[in-house]
Protein backbone atom coordinates (compact mmCIF):
# COMPACT_ATOMS: atom_id res chain seq x y z
CA UNK A 1 0.00 0.00 0.00
CA UNK A 2 1.70 3.22 -1.42
CA UNK A 3 0.57 6.77 0.07
CA UNK A 4 1.15 10.02 -1.10
CA UNK A 5 0.27 13.07 1.37
CA UNK A 6 -0.99 16.04 -0.47
CA UNK A 7 -0.74 19.82 1.04
CA UNK A 8 -1.29 22.85 -0.78
CA UNK A 9 -0.45 26.44 0.04
CA UNK A 10 -1.37 29.80 -0.58
CA UNK A 11 -0.78 33.04 1.22
CA UNK A 12 0.44 31.16 4.70
CA UNK A 13 3.12 32.22 6.85
CA UNK A 14 6.25 30.27 5.73
CA UNK A 15 6.88 28.97 9.59
CA UNK A 16 3.13 27.31 9.74
CA UNK A 17 4.11 25.62 6.53
CA UNK A 18 7.23 24.44 7.17
CA UNK A 19 5.81 22.76 10.80
CA UNK A 20 3.14 21.24 8.48
CA UNK A 21 6.17 19.83 5.83
CA UNK A 22 8.26 19.01 8.81
CA UNK A 23 5.65 16.74 10.37
CA UNK A 24 4.60 15.23 7.44
CA UNK A 25 8.15 14.11 6.48
CA UNK A 26 8.34 12.64 10.02
CA UNK A 27 5.83 10.67 9.44
CA UNK A 28 6.61 9.49 5.68
CA UNK A 29 8.07 5.76 5.30
CA UNK A 30 9.38 4.11 2.33
CA UNK A 31 5.85 3.56 1.35
CA UNK A 32 5.09 7.15 1.14
CA UNK A 33 5.76 10.58 -0.10
CA UNK A 34 4.88 14.17 0.34
CA UNK A 35 3.93 16.06 -2.24
CA UNK A 36 3.29 19.94 -1.68
CA UNK A 37 1.66 22.08 -4.13
CA UNK A 38 2.82 26.09 -3.62
CA UNK A 39 -0.13 28.36 -5.17
CA UNK A 40 2.36 31.64 -3.80
CA UNK A 41 3.23 34.57 -6.65
CA UNK A 42 7.04 33.26 -5.54
CA UNK A 43 7.52 29.81 -5.00
CA UNK A 44 8.67 28.83 -1.17
CA UNK A 45 12.22 27.37 -0.49
CA UNK A 46 12.70 24.24 0.45
CA UNK A 47 15.12 21.88 1.09
CA UNK A 48 15.09 18.52 -1.49
CA UNK A 49 14.26 15.29 -0.29
CA UNK A 50 14.08 12.28 -2.21
CA UNK A 51 10.47 12.02 -0.01
CA UNK A 52 9.32 15.24 -1.05
CA UNK A 53 8.61 16.97 -4.22
CA UNK A 54 7.30 20.39 -4.44
CA UNK A 55 5.56 22.22 -7.23
CA UNK A 56 4.81 25.67 -8.33
CA UNK A 57 0.99 26.52 -9.40
CA UNK A 58 -0.27 29.52 -9.22
CA UNK A 59 -3.55 29.36 -9.06
CA UNK A 60 -6.00 31.13 -6.75
CA UNK A 61 -8.55 27.84 -6.14
CA UNK A 62 -7.43 25.34 -3.56
CA UNK A 63 -9.60 22.50 -5.27
CA UNK A 64 -7.77 23.32 -8.77
CA UNK A 65 -4.57 23.01 -6.94
CA UNK A 66 -5.58 20.14 -5.62
CA UNK A 67 -7.07 18.41 -8.95
CA UNK A 68 -3.92 19.11 -10.25
CA UNK A 69 -2.58 15.41 -8.68
CA UNK A 70 -5.08 13.98 -11.78
CA UNK A 71 -3.00 15.37 -13.96
CA UNK A 72 0.81 13.97 -12.70
CA UNK A 73 1.45 10.78 -14.41
CA UNK A 74 3.36 9.66 -11.51
CA UNK A 75 0.57 10.15 -9.09
CA UNK A 76 -0.88 6.84 -10.54
CA UNK A 77 2.37 4.66 -8.44
CA UNK A 78 0.22 5.61 -4.76
CA UNK A 79 -3.22 3.64 -3.28
CA UNK A 80 -3.97 6.01 -1.37
CA UNK A 81 -3.97 10.41 -1.36
CA UNK A 82 -3.87 11.66 2.19
CA UNK A 83 -4.92 15.45 2.08
CA UNK A 84 -3.23 18.12 4.68
CA UNK A 85 -3.78 21.61 5.35
CA UNK A 86 -1.17 23.96 5.05
CA UNK A 87 -1.99 25.20 8.62
CA UNK A 88 -2.34 21.89 10.00
CA UNK A 89 0.15 19.19 11.28
CA UNK A 90 0.15 15.08 11.42
CA UNK A 91 0.06 14.22 15.44
CA UNK A 92 3.02 11.69 16.15
CA UNK A 93 2.37 7.88 14.67
CA UNK A 94 -0.44 9.34 12.21
CA UNK A 95 0.71 6.67 9.31
CA UNK A 96 1.24 3.97 11.83
CA UNK A 97 -2.79 4.57 12.92
CA UNK A 98 -3.61 4.75 9.28
CA UNK A 99 -2.22 1.36 8.37
CA UNK A 100 -4.37 -0.04 11.69
CA UNK A 101 -7.85 1.13 10.04
CA UNK A 102 -6.72 0.08 6.65
CA UNK A 103 -5.73 -3.40 7.66
CA UNK A 104 -8.70 -3.79 9.97
CA UNK A 105 -11.27 -2.40 7.36
CA UNK A 106 -9.81 -3.68 4.03
CA UNK A 107 -13.06 -2.53 1.76
CA UNK A 108 -12.86 1.10 2.85
CA UNK A 109 -12.57 3.69 -0.13
CA UNK A 110 -12.09 7.03 1.70
CA UNK A 111 -11.55 7.55 5.30
CA UNK A 112 -11.60 10.87 7.48
CA UNK A 113 -10.29 11.91 11.21
CA UNK A 114 -10.58 14.30 13.80
CA UNK A 115 -8.67 17.87 13.80
CA UNK A 116 -7.15 18.74 16.92
CA UNK A 117 -6.81 22.39 18.06
CA UNK A 118 -2.62 22.62 18.88
CA UNK A 119 -3.14 25.39 21.40
CA UNK A 120 -4.98 23.62 23.94
CA UNK A 121 -5.78 19.69 22.21
CA UNK A 122 -9.54 19.90 22.12
CA UNK A 123 -11.08 19.28 19.20
CA UNK A 124 -11.54 22.02 16.20
CA UNK A 125 -15.33 21.25 15.96
CA UNK A 126 -17.83 19.77 18.66
CA UNK A 127 -18.57 16.92 15.50
CA UNK A 128 -15.46 15.81 15.77
CA UNK A 129 -15.45 15.34 19.81
CA UNK A 130 -19.07 13.72 19.20
CA UNK A 131 -18.14 11.49 16.02
CA UNK A 132 -20.15 9.31 14.02
CA UNK A 133 -20.39 6.73 11.25
CA UNK A 134 -19.91 8.58 7.81
CA UNK A 135 -22.44 5.87 6.20
CA UNK A 136 -24.99 8.38 8.48
CA UNK A 137 -25.92 11.63 5.87
CA UNK A 138 -25.91 14.00 9.23
CA UNK A 139 -21.90 13.03 9.81
CA UNK A 140 -20.57 13.30 6.31
CA UNK A 141 -19.74 16.98 7.29
CA UNK A 142 -16.94 14.91 10.07
CA UNK A 143 -14.91 14.54 6.42
CA UNK A 144 -12.98 17.97 6.12
CA UNK A 145 -9.96 18.71 3.82
CA UNK A 146 -7.59 19.26 6.98
CA UNK A 147 -7.53 15.24 7.68
CA UNK A 148 -9.11 12.63 5.24
CA UNK A 149 -7.38 10.44 2.34
CA UNK A 150 -9.35 8.54 -0.16
CA UNK A 151 -8.02 5.78 -3.07
CA UNK A 152 -6.39 7.02 -5.78
CA UNK A 153 -8.75 5.47 -8.34
CA UNK A 154 -11.96 6.93 -6.12
CA UNK A 155 -10.40 10.39 -6.55
CA UNK A 156 -9.92 10.27 -10.20
CA UNK A 157 -13.61 8.67 -10.85
CA UNK A 158 -15.28 10.84 -8.97
CA UNK A 159 -13.63 13.83 -10.96
CA UNK A 160 -11.94 15.18 -8.01
CA UNK A 161 -13.12 18.43 -6.34
CA UNK A 162 -15.53 20.97 -7.87
CA UNK A 163 -13.58 23.76 -8.63
CA UNK A 164 -16.27 26.16 -8.54
CA UNK A 165 -16.07 25.25 -4.62
CA UNK A 166 -13.57 26.15 -2.09
CA UNK A 167 -10.98 28.94 -0.73
CA UNK A 168 -10.32 31.06 -3.95
CA UNK A 169 -13.39 29.90 -5.78
CA UNK A 170 -16.79 32.16 -6.27
CA UNK A 171 -18.27 29.98 -3.60
CA UNK A 172 -15.51 29.87 -0.78
CA UNK A 173 -16.10 26.89 0.83
CA UNK A 174 -17.90 23.59 0.51
CA UNK A 175 -15.51 21.51 -1.59
CA UNK A 176 -14.83 19.16 0.92
CA UNK A 177 -18.25 18.44 2.23
CA UNK A 178 -19.22 18.18 -1.79
CA UNK A 179 -16.60 15.81 -2.17
CA UNK A 180 -17.88 13.75 0.70
CA UNK A 181 -21.21 13.78 -0.88
CA UNK A 182 -20.23 12.25 -4.04
CA UNK A 183 -18.81 9.40 -2.42
CA UNK A 184 -22.15 8.92 -0.01
CA UNK A 185 -24.14 9.28 -3.16
CA UNK A 186 -21.93 6.84 -4.86
CA UNK A 187 -21.54 4.26 -2.10
CA UNK A 188 -18.19 4.73 -1.82
CA UNK A 189 -17.28 2.98 1.08
CA UNK A 190 -16.13 5.56 3.87
CA UNK A 191 -16.01 6.00 7.80
CA UNK A 192 -14.68 8.43 10.59
CA UNK A 193 -11.81 7.68 13.02
CA UNK A 194 -11.31 9.87 15.90
CA UNK A 195 -7.84 8.73 16.74
CA UNK A 196 -6.49 9.77 13.31
CA UNK A 197 -5.20 13.07 14.28
CA UNK A 198 -4.12 15.81 12.60
CA UNK A 199 -3.07 19.10 14.89
CA UNK A 200 -4.71 22.45 13.46
CA UNK A 201 -4.34 25.97 14.42
CA UNK A 202 -7.53 27.77 16.36
CA UNK A 203 -10.37 29.22 14.84
CA UNK A 204 -10.39 32.61 14.32
CA UNK A 205 -6.98 33.12 14.38
CA UNK A 206 -7.54 36.53 12.93
CA UNK A 207 -8.73 39.68 13.71
CA UNK A 208 -12.43 39.99 14.36
CA UNK A 209 -13.47 41.40 11.34
CA UNK A 210 -11.26 38.60 9.42
CA UNK A 211 -13.40 36.18 11.35
CA UNK A 212 -16.85 37.79 10.40
CA UNK A 213 -15.74 37.98 6.88
CA UNK A 214 -14.66 34.32 6.69
CA UNK A 215 -18.02 33.31 8.53
CA UNK A 216 -19.95 35.28 5.61
CA UNK A 217 -17.40 33.93 3.00
CA UNK A 218 -17.99 30.25 4.59
CA UNK A 219 -22.12 30.55 4.72
CA UNK A 220 -22.33 31.22 0.93
CA UNK A 221 -20.01 28.69 -0.26
CA UNK A 222 -22.43 26.15 2.64
CA UNK A 223 -25.53 27.79 0.67
CA UNK A 224 -24.69 27.08 -3.22
CA UNK A 225 -23.32 23.39 -1.73
CA UNK A 226 -27.33 22.95 -0.64
CA UNK A 227 -28.59 24.40 -3.45
CA UNK A 228 -26.26 22.07 -5.37
CA UNK A 229 -27.71 19.14 -4.09
CA UNK A 230 -31.12 19.69 -2.89
CA UNK A 231 -32.18 21.49 -6.61
CA UNK A 232 -29.95 20.43 -9.05
CA UNK A 233 -29.14 16.89 -8.17
CA UNK A 234 -32.41 16.06 -6.61
CA UNK A 235 -31.16 14.64 -3.53
CA UNK A 236 -34.04 14.97 -0.81
CA UNK A 237 -31.96 13.95 2.14
CA UNK A 238 -30.06 17.49 1.53
CA UNK A 239 -33.51 19.31 2.94
CA UNK A 240 -31.98 17.95 6.58
CA UNK A 241 -28.93 20.11 6.12
CA UNK A 242 -31.03 23.34 4.47
CA UNK A 243 -33.10 22.99 7.54
CA UNK A 244 -29.67 23.03 9.83
CA UNK A 245 -27.94 25.33 7.81
CA UNK A 246 -30.17 28.38 8.94
CA UNK A 247 -31.88 26.93 12.13
CA UNK A 248 -28.03 26.45 13.78
CA UNK A 249 -26.91 30.04 13.41
CA UNK A 250 -30.28 31.75 14.01
CA UNK A 251 -29.84 29.69 17.30
CA UNK A 252 -26.57 30.93 18.01
CA UNK A 253 -27.39 34.87 17.31
CA UNK A 254 -30.57 34.25 19.94
CA UNK A 255 -28.27 32.83 22.56
CA UNK A 256 -25.80 35.93 21.71
CA UNK A 257 -28.20 38.15 22.36
CA UNK A 258 -29.31 36.47 25.53
CA UNK A 259 -25.86 36.26 26.90
CA UNK A 260 -25.05 39.87 25.43
CA UNK A 261 -22.08 38.54 23.15
CA UNK A 262 -21.60 40.81 20.28
CA UNK A 263 -18.86 38.80 18.57
CA UNK A 264 -21.21 35.67 18.13
CA UNK A 265 -23.99 37.51 17.01
CA UNK A 266 -22.11 38.99 14.58
CA UNK A 267 -20.59 35.78 13.33
CA UNK A 268 -23.56 33.86 13.31
CA UNK A 269 -25.39 36.58 11.72
CA UNK A 270 -22.83 36.70 8.72
CA UNK A 271 -23.11 32.95 8.54
CA UNK A 272 -27.20 32.64 7.77
CA UNK A 273 -27.03 36.18 5.64
CA UNK A 274 -24.13 33.98 3.71
CA UNK A 275 -25.94 30.90 3.49
CA UNK A 276 -29.54 32.41 2.32
CA UNK A 277 -27.18 34.28 -0.59
CA UNK A 278 -25.27 31.29 -1.59
CA UNK A 279 -28.24 29.21 -2.02
CA UNK A 280 -30.30 32.15 -4.24
CA UNK A 281 -26.58 32.44 -6.20
CA UNK A 282 -26.30 29.21 -7.04
CA UNK A 283 -29.94 28.79 -8.12
CA UNK A 284 -29.51 31.83 -10.78
CA UNK A 285 -26.89 30.51 -12.26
Amino acid sequence: MNYLIITNTFQREFDLVQKSVTASLREVDSTGHLLLIDQNKEPLKFESNNQFTHIHYQRNSVSSARNRVLTLDWVSNYDWLIFCDDDGRMDNGYVNIFYDILKNNPNLEAIAGSIIRDDNLDYYSPRHRIGGSLKNFRHTKLLMGSNFAVKREVFSQLGGFDERFGAGAYYGSGEETDFCWKCYFSNIEMEFFQNLRILHIKPHAGSIEHSIEKAYRYGFGKGALVGKWLINEKKAIVLYEAVEMIVIPLARVFLGLLKLQKLEIRLYKATVLGRIKGFFSFLSQ
